[in-house]
């Protein structure tokens, strides 16, 4: 997504003004189709994970703390998943976040999805 071998600066004016040396090969180009393209996925990913972490907390009863324990931990495992097996911990090659940013990003729209199917779950379990 960002082309360190480009030797482009996005924050320089246009135009063939170069250092003596050719660059100091810090520039970096960053691709917004690429990084839209990359948000979708994990988008998509984050929000399977919120409706399967409530699944899984409504099946095996959890209520109250632990059932929000359930989530938060759930929701920074996969995000650290992503972190280790997509971008390799190379999180600024991918996106322009601070970690903590990337960890609790879609926090709220997951928690949405997560309680609606863990009260569905919870209830068609144990209720019914």
């Amino acid at each position: 997504m960002i082309d360190p071998m480009a030797n482009i600066d996005p924050a320089a004016p246009a135009g063939p003004e170069m250092d003596a040396a050719g660059g100091d090969g810090n520039q970096e180009v960053f691709d917004m189709n690429a990084y839209r393209s990359n948000l979708r996925k994990m988008d998509k990913i984050r929000s399977f994970m919120g409706i399967a972490s409530g699944c899984v907390a409504g099946v095996c009863g959890l209520t109250g703390l632990s059932g929000l324990a359930c989530f938060l931990i759930l929701h920074i495992t996969v995000n650290l998943s992503l972190l280790a097996f997509k971008m390799k911990f190379d999180l600024h090659s991918y996106s322009r976040e601070s970690m903590f940013a990337f960890l609790t990003a879609d926090l709220q729209k997951c928690a949405m999805s997560f309680m609606l199917f863990w009260t569905l779950f919870f209830g068609l379990v144990y209720l019914f």
